[in-house]
């Protein structure tokens, strides 16, 4: 007795595909019928419904038609184990993607959360433990040009290394630049959660930290900067080391300039 065989359209369905992905695979010999009938009706036996079981799967692993092809016409253990151990490792390497991407995303959603609570104008005081960031030299001089320069080498080092943890940017003002009132940006830098083996790595000490919520756009910071430090002098403190600035709700959440949150810290005595 032969085998039984079905209608492209009975098959179509028992694989839960369509007939033009199986008139596809037929024009392109991936998976050719059982038999054509003299009418041209097209016929597949039910043991190719493993092989479209195994196409299904080496697409769902990443391989193009074309490779599953060439893996189909040259079928052998060794060359399917061999697939199958690239395909892991790029499937090990999306993974690790993805969960630095929710990472990104959870960090961001917390530090936007955050916002909503803050105290705008008001210093307050609290005790941090050593913070970890990645750094990059900030510009030369203060034009637009070489900002937006030193703030593309920043964020295509950070991609590069997979550093990048919110969605938020800072920046460092050196004790050099506090001392002689510029408030020039040192370094661009992004927060990371752990301590890492990079020459980009900066340590923020531990220690009392006074902490100011502030609204308006970037170009206020130098002013916010100046303000800040002498404020807190007149509440006899001292400033000791880096300003440190950080970005709480900026372009991306907020459509106008003028209304961005942003954190400053800096480590007192």
């Amino acid at each position: 007795m032969g085998q039984k065989l079905f209608t492209s359209g009975e098959f179509a369905k028992f694989c839960n595909t369509t007939k033009d992905t199986l008139f596809h695979y037929d024009d392109i010999n991936l998976l050719k019928p059982a038999k054509i009938a003299p009418n041209g009706y097209r016929y597949y036996s039910a043991n190719q419904a493993f092989l479209f079981d195994m196409i299904s799967l080496l697409k769902e692993v990443g391989l193009s038609l074309e490779e599953i092809k060439i893996y189909m016409d040259n079928r052998d253990a060794k060359t399917f184990l061999s697939m199958l151990k690239e395909k892991d490792k790029k499937i090990h390497q999306e993974i690790e993607r993805l969960k630095r991407l929710r990472s990104l995303l959870k960090n961001t959603m917390n530090i936007t959360l955050d916002s909503f609570n803050v105290e705008i104008d008001k210093i307050t005081f609290t005790h941090k433990e050593e913070e970890y960031f990645i750094v990059t030299e900030g510009p030369k001089t203060p034009d637009d040009k070489a900002v937006f320069s030193a703030i593309s080498q920043h964020v295509n080092y950070c991609n590069k290394h997979n550093f990048y943890y919110t969605f938020s940017l800072g920046e460092i003002i050196s004790a050099e630049h506090i001392q002689d009132k510029t408030f020039q940006t040192t370094y661009f830098c992004t927060k990371i959660n752990r301590k890492v083996n990079n020459k980009q790595l900066l340590i923020k000490p531990a220690g009392l930290y006074a902490i100011k919520y502030i609204r308006g756009s970037y170009d206020d910071l130098i002013k916010a900067y100046a303000q800040f430090v002498e404020e807190l002098h007149n509440m006899n403190y001292n400033v000791i080391g880096a300003l440190y600035e950080e970005d709480m709700l900026n372009y991306l959440s907020e459509t106008d300039f003028n209304y961005y949150l942003m954190r400053i810290e800096a480590r007192i005595l």
